[in-house]
């Protein structure tokens, strides 16, 4: 979506920008300098080839830009200054009062009317989830390891293989020099060629002319590479030329290369004394795995008709067991939707069938069977009525801690100071001149409260209530507003508003681009 509207607004990226990008990324460096070598082997293990990963980079540069310019592109107005100003900085004095539901817990009782009428309509707050319980078995290699042997012949035949293996998997070593695309770019490296085939220093002309940032500061050494790497046409070339050969202009995507085939190495391989210990445990599982993989047809075949215990006996598999669990409190192996789906199966609720051998996560499979199946079901009263009782005396309590916060903003409403008949116990904490940020004598959720009631009159103070936590009412009392102009600096304010709108409209511009735009399959 960002590359289409990129197009339409004009944003673009240079291929010069996506180099130096590249080369500043600390993950591509070797000692705070651009290291081909760590780039190819970053990319390689994200599956991508250096084409494949430039492209990638383009794309999300452009969306940067695109989302930049929006969210930069807000202005705010000076009365839009003028009115956050004040909303920062202004300043409040007056009185809250902080009422606990805990202190009416004594004073509220519930009989069993209500705790039946409860249950019998919230019902469904006490469903049970389905839930069942298993006997189970587990195969994997590992209960095939005790059964390989690896001899130290079989040890050095395996090294023998790779160390032929490696020699026919030679990395090469090349350095190039790129002319990006142009009207001119193949003149230009043609000129570039006869000054080399003319005696000038490759190194010396790819770091004054080459356009591949990536390269350039390094005389346009690519550094060791496997076949692959690079593009097709470079690729061809380069397989085609001799050591210290010097290519004719070869055209790719990029532009036109020189290239230079500097030398060719043979894979490097340990010597057998370091690899030896690695390599038997590797040569085991190997052996082990490829045994799994020739018994897990007859361990299948015994599961669908026989019983745990056959396979205990078989393979000396352990049978183990599970306490009832359901779908939502299932834990460790069985939390794993490949396991959820296969355990709840209507036709395994009997108990008469083993289930069919399935890999639970990779390399270790399972069967099981039903031990004990219980449906989804409505606990009893009994089992829940302390639970209802709590909730019920809970409420209870803050209801009258909310009738109490009430009748306190009532007698201010009538103009009366200090608390009314019944708030004994109550202590009104005063607050004199405090902004938002209030200080460490008012909790910051309380102060809230204050902040949230309409400004008062000259003549008449504003109130406002809320719960600010389920055993918590606040009433809150503002005797004087301060509007006087604050200290934030102007630049200040513009950030703060700026970063409100840009937020607001960054995400309604992107609301549009993503309902406008083609979804495009790769």
């Amino acid at each position: 979506a960002a590359t289409s509207y990129s197009a339409k607004l004009a944003f673009g990226v240079t291929d010069q920008l996506v180099d130096q990008v590249i080369v500043e990324i600390p993950q591509f460096q070797t000692d705070g300098r651009f290291d081909p070598r760590a780039f190819d082997r970053a990319i390689g293990q994200m599956g991508m080839s250096r084409l494949d990963f430039r492209d990638e980079l383009k794309r999300n540069l452009i969306e940067y830009q695109v989302k930049g310019a929006v969210e930069t592109s807000t202005l705010v107005t000076p009365s839009e200054l003028a009115r956050l100003d004040v909303l920062q900085n202004q300043k409040r004095s007056g009185e809250l009062v902080v009422v606990k539901a805990d202190q009416f817990l004594d004073q509220v009782t519930v009989d069993d009317e209500e705790i039946t009428s409860f249950y019998d309509t919230n019902s469904s707050q006490f469903v049970t989830d389905e839930s069942v319980a298993l006997d189970y078995v587990l195969l994997s290699s590992d209960d095939f390891r005790e059964q390989v042997t690896i001899t130290d012949d079989d040890l050095r035949d395996a090294y023998d293989a790779e160390v032929a293996q490696a020699a026919n998997e030679s990395e090469r070593r090349a350095r190039h020099i790129l002319i990006a695309g142009s009207d001119d770019a193949l003149e230009k490296a043609m000129d570039l060629k006869q000054q080399i085939d003319n005696g000038a220093d490759f190194a010396e002309l790819a770091s004054e002319y080459s356009d591949d940032i990536a390269s350039k500061e390094t005389g346009g050494d690519l550094g060791f590479a496997p076949s692959g790497t690079f593009v097709p046409e470079f690729e061809a070339a380069l397989n085609a030329l001799t050591p210290n050969v010097v290519s004719d202009p070869v055209k790719t995507q990029y532009g036109y290369h020189l290239i230079e085939l500097l030398e060719s190495r043979a894979r490097p391989v340990e010597s057998f004394d370091a690899r030896a210990p690695r390599l038997r445990e590797e040569l085991v599982d190997r052996q082990a795995s490829q045994r799994l993989a020739n018994n897990l047809e007859e361990f299948s075949n015994i599961a669908f008709s026989g019983t745990l215990e056959e396979l205990n006996s078989a393979y000396g598999v352990k049978i183990q067991s599970t306490d009832l669990f359901g779908r939502s409190t299932a834990t460790g192996l069985f939390s794993q939707e490949t396991v959820l789906r296969r355990v709840f199966n209507e036709t395994l609720y009997n108990g008469e069938l083993n289930a069919e051998v399935f890999e639970a996560e990779p390399g270790l499979w399972m069967t099981f069977r039903v031990k004990t199946h219980e449906p989804k079901a409505v606990r009893p009263l009994a089992e829940v009525r302390d639970t209802i009782i709590e909730r019920l005396r809970n409420d209870k309590a803050q209801s009258r801690a909310k009738g109490l916060a009430d009748a306190i903003q009532a007698h201010w409403k009538g103009g009366e100071k200090g608390l009314p008949t019944g708030a004994d116990g109550l202590v009104a904490q005063s607050f004199n001149n405090l902004d938002r940020n209030g200080d460490d004598s008012i909790a910051r959720d309380h102060l809230a409260v204050a902040f949230a009631a309409p400004a008062p009159t000259q003549d008449r103070p504003s109130t406002f209530v809320a719960e600010t936590a389920v055993d918590t009412v606040v009433v809150a009392r503002v005797d004087t507003l301060n509007l006087e102009k604050g200290a934030t600096s102007e630049s200040n304010l513009e950030a703060a508003l700026a970063q409100l709108r840009k937020t607001q409209e960054g995400s309604e511009f992107w609301s549009i681009v993503t309902s406008t735009a083609e979804v495009v399959k790769r």
